[in-house]
C-alpha cells in the first residue's frame, strides 16, 4: 500500500531499490528535500510504504513475549542495586519503570496500570526464587525482541536495496543472534547506568535538603530538572544505540542521533497525550466489565503506541539520510 513512486513491473528489483531509485530521479516531488513541508510529506509517504501499523503490530507481539523475562532480570538486578546504594532500604519495584508509563492516576480502582504494577511487585518479592529460571528465557526471548527490531529497521532502512553478503545461512543466523545479544547487553548496561545516576541524584538531593533546609525548595527543583534531563538523556541513548547498531545497515552517527532525539521527544509527548486519554476518556473497566482485563488492554495499546513512535523515528532517520544523499548529489552535479 501507499502512494509512493514504484518501479515498473517486470524489472525484478526489490521494493527498497525501487523506492531509492524513485527518490533520486522522480521530479514530480518538486524537490521535497529542500523544504520542511516536503520533508514531512516524504516521511509520511515512506511510513505508508513501510506499512508501519503492520510492523508495529509485529513488534508489539514480540515486545509482550519478551517483556516478562527481560523485565524480570532487569527488575531483579536493579532492585538489588538500588537497595545496595540505599543501604538496604526497600525500593518500590514499579517505580523503577514508572518513567516508561504515561502519567496516570494511582487511585484504587482507577489505576490503568495497577495490574502491571502488582505483577512487578510480585516479581520483586520472589526475585530470589525465579531468577535462575529466568536466565534461559531471558536470553532467548529478549533476543527475539531485538530480532524483531532488527527486521523492522532493515525494512525501514531499505537493506534489501543492497546486495547481501555471501554467507552460509547458519553463519548469518549466528551473527544475527550475536548482534541481538549485544543489543540486550547494551540495554542492560544503560538501565544500570541510569539507575545508578538516578539513585545517586536522589541521595544527593535528600542530603542537600537536610543540610541546608533554607535551600530545600531550590535543591528539590534543581533535582527534578536534573532528573528530567537524565531521563531524557537515557531515552536518547537507548534509541541511538538501537537505530545505529540494531540493523544490518549502519546509519551515520548524526543521522542516528537525530532519529533518537526525535523519538525521545515524541515519546515524551506520546506519554503525556496518552496520559490525557487515560484521565479523560479511558475507563479501566469500560465495557469489558473487569478492571484487570481493561488494564491489560490499555497496557497493550500503550505498547503498540510506543512501537509506532519508535518505528516513526526510524523512518525520520532514513528520510533524513535520503535528504543528505540528494543534497550531496545536487552539489556533485552542480556546474
Amino acid at each position: 500500500p501507499g502512494g509512493g513512486a514504484r518501479s515498473p513491473p517486470g524489472l525484478g528489483r526489490s521494493r527498497g531499490a525501487a523506492r531509492l531509485s524513485a527518490t533520486l530521479t522522480d521530479r514530480r516531488t518538486g524537490g521535497w528535500h529542500r523544504t520542511p513541508a516536503g520533508f514531512i510529506r516524504r516521511t509520511l509517504q515512506a511510513a505508508d510504504e513501510d506499512n508501519l501499523p503492520f510492523l508495529a503490530s509485529a513488534l508489539t507481539f514480540d515486545a509482550l513475549l519478551a517483556a516478562v523475562p527481560l523485565v524480570l532480570l532487569l527488575l531483579i538486578g536493579l532492585t538489588h542495586l538500588a537497595q545496595t546504594l540505599t543501604n538496604g532500604t526497600t525500593v518500590d519495584a514499579a517505580s523503577l519503570f514508572h518513567r516508561f508509563f504515561p502519567p496516570h492516576t494511582s487511585a484504587p480502582g482507577r489505576d490503568p496500570f495497577d495490574l502491571i504494577e502488582r505483577i512487578l511487585a510480585g516479581i520483586a518479592a520472589n526475585r530470589g526464587e525465579i531468577s535462575l529460571y529466568a536466565i534461559p528465557a531471558f536470553v532467548w526471548f529478549s533476543t527475539r525482541l531485538f530480532g524483531g527490531v532488527r527486521t523492522a529497521l532493515n525494512d525501514i532502512y531499505d537493506v534489501s536495496a543492497r546486495p547481501p553478503p555471501r554467507q552460509h545461512f547458519v553463519v548469518s543466523l549466528v551473527l544475527a543472534k550475536v548482534r541481538d545479544i549485544i543489543m540486550v547487553i547494551l540495554v542492560v548496561v544503560l538501565f544500570v547506568a541510569n539507575t545508578l545516576l538516578t539513585t545517586g541524584l536522589a541521595l544527593v538531593q535528600a542530603a542537600g535538603a537536610e543540610r541546608v533546609p533554607e535551600f530545600a525548595f531550590f535543591v528539590s527543583t534543581l533535582g527534578r530538572v536534573l532528573g528530567e534531563v537524565l531521563a531524557f538523556s537515557f531515552s536518547v541513548s537507548l534509541f541511538y544505540f538501537t537505530y545505529r547498531y540494531a540493523s544490518l545497515r549502519r546509519l551515520p552517527w548524526r543521522t542516528a542521533l537525530l532519529g533518537a532525539t526525535f523519538t525521545a521527544l515524541l515519546f515524551e509527548v506520546a506519554k503525556r497525550l496518552y496520559g490525557l486519554y487515560l484521565a479523560n476518556f479511558a475507563s479501566v473497566e469500560g465495557q469489558l466489565g473487569d478492571a484487570n482485563i481493561g488494564a491489560a488492554v490499555l497496557f497493550v495499546l500503550w505498547v503498540y503506541y510506543t512501537a509506532m513512535v519508535f518505528l516513526l523515528g526510524g523512518v525520520v532517520a532514513e528520510t533524513w539520510e535520503l535528504r543528505n544523499m540528494l543534497q550531496r548529489r545536487r552539489l556533485t552535479l552542480a556546474p
